[in-house]
């Protein structure tokens, strides 16, 4: 048994960095201090978060987040606010806003969402090229096309309710290739008539007939007729409207005219597409030399009704 004179336990030397794990030091490392300030954690630190930054040290391999959380928790408030302050650094935001939420926002920005209605003044073209069609190759050759077909799969799906049958998705390819030979920037309202009216030419490609052909497409078509002559025209059924300034540090297209639509997945999803490609065009024309000049931030809120409406092709 040993007493009060007994030997004592050697003294041990220790960095800092290794003495911030002993109790009661204790305190989580965090992310780093660049950037914009979310909030504090459990243990009363700052914590911050910037996707670029992290991107660029290697310590995410990629940008993209994901909020999510419980009805009333604030998941609105923090993107809007963490959006703000973002712009401290010289970044913008591009929206996809179906619940009409951003215009206080936009109002501080000092610019006015585009709202997109029914028969509306204002239109989006979600066929609109990337960037390979403004100054050269970007995405690489036929990254459009590639686009402009996922796209249309996709709508098409959603729009029937299943996957696309093998038929039905090479009837659609050529429709699309038909009415890209005809306007180099075809739109939804051009492929559904190639779809309806499909060409000898179309048929012959596919070792098949016009009849058959037609036959093989006439859902596909009549479905995405809806995005043209049904309840959802005059959003997305022609070029896209011209003047739209799309060099303002925060655009935001408000979909809030169609929030309780149960075609509100397929409505964002040509948003996003839209947007995209815009950004895209964007983004390479700028170019520029500062450090923030091509970092933009796409939302899509309420992404739940896009992912509900996807589907394995």
């Amino acid at each position: 048994m040993l007493g009060t004179t007994g030997p004592r336990v050697p003294a041990h030397q220790v960095t800092t960095r290794n003495l911030g794990a002993a109790y009661p030091f204790i305190a989580e490392a965090g992310l780093g201090q660049r950037g914009v300030v979310i909030g504090d954690d459990l243990l009363g630190g700052s914590f911050v978060f910037d996707p670029f930054e992290l991107y660029a040290q290697g310590v995410i391999s990629n940008p993209n987040m994901v909020v999510f959380g419980q009805i009333g928790r604030g998941k609105s408030s923090f993107v809007k606010t963490f959006l703000w302050r973002q712009a401290v650094f010289g970044r913008r935001a591009w929206v996809v806003d179906p619940k009409g939420e951003y215009g206080d926002l936009a109002a501080a920005w000092g610019v006015r969402p585009v709202a997109l209605r029914p028969g509306g003044a204002i239109r989006l073209n979600p066929l609109d090229p990337g960037p390979e069609h403004v100054g050269g190759v970007v995405d690489g050759e036929g990254s459009t096309a590639r686009r402009r077909m996922e796209l249309l799969t996709s709508l098409a799906s959603a729009c029937l309710g299943r996957n696309l049958a093998p038929r039905e998705r090479a009837a659609l390819g050529v429709a699309l290739v038909t009415a890209t030979e005809r306007s180099e920037v075809p739109t939804v309202p051009a492929v559904v008539e190639t779809l309806l009216t499909p060409t000898a030419n179309s048929a012959a490609s596919l070792r098949t007939d016009l009849r058959e052909l037609l036959e093989d497409g006439r859902d596909v078509a009549l479905e995405l007729r809806r995005l043209v002559h049904g309840d959802l025209c005059g959003m997305f059924d022609g070029p896209t409207t011209a003047g739209l300034d799309l060099s303002a540090p925060l655009v935001v297209l408000d979909l809030s005219a169609l929030y309780t639509s149960a075609a509100l997945g397929i409505l964002m999803a040509c948003a996003t597409a839209w947007l995209q490609a815009a950004l895209a065009r964007t983004a390479s024309v700028r170019g520029g030399t500062e450090r923030t000049s091509g970092q933009v931030f796409l939302v899509v809120d309420e992404s739940w009704a896009i992912l509900s409406k996807l589907r394995i092709q």
